[in-house]
């Protein structure tokens, strides 16, 4: 119960930080474009797996736990943040790609963490 409760608190910081992001996004120089967005999906996505998958590989699975305590939530968070810039982009009436910068990389991090955990789970059975 406790992990539901410090995914919840990560998105709701990620959603109240939302409209901040997009100011840092959207300041970013270059400026963000669209070819840019799936980019940052797939290197999202693959950072991930790269960085969990390194203590999944270790023999002791207690670091595969550990590291899962901490970027799941982390990766909560800027899943809330980008959904957060998007919904206050759509509500300017400003969408475009800065505003789904973070959402990309929340996405990434989440389907990362989530394929890197079943395959924990697989090498690890019972252990989460």
């Amino acid at each position: 119960m406790k992990r539901e409760w410090i995914n919840i608190a990560a998105m709701t910081v990620g959603l109240a930080l939302g409209p901040s992001s997009l100011a840092s996004v959207k300041a970013a120089q270059p400026p963000i474009d669209w070819p840019a967005i799936p980019f940052v999906l797939a290197g999202s996505l693959i950072g991930a797996i790269f960085v969990t998958g390194i203590q999944i590989l270790r023999k002791d699975p207690k670091y595969g736990r550990l590291v899962f305590s901490i970027f799941v939530p982390l990766s909560v968070f800027m899943l809330g943040s980008g959904v957060g810039a998007l919904v206050t982009s759509i509500l300017r009436g400003e969408c475009g790609p800065a505003s789904f910068f973070f959402l990309a990389i929340g996405a990434g991090l989440v389907a990362g963490a989530l394929l890197s955990r079943i395959a924990y789970r697989g090498k690890f059975k019972n252990s989460l």
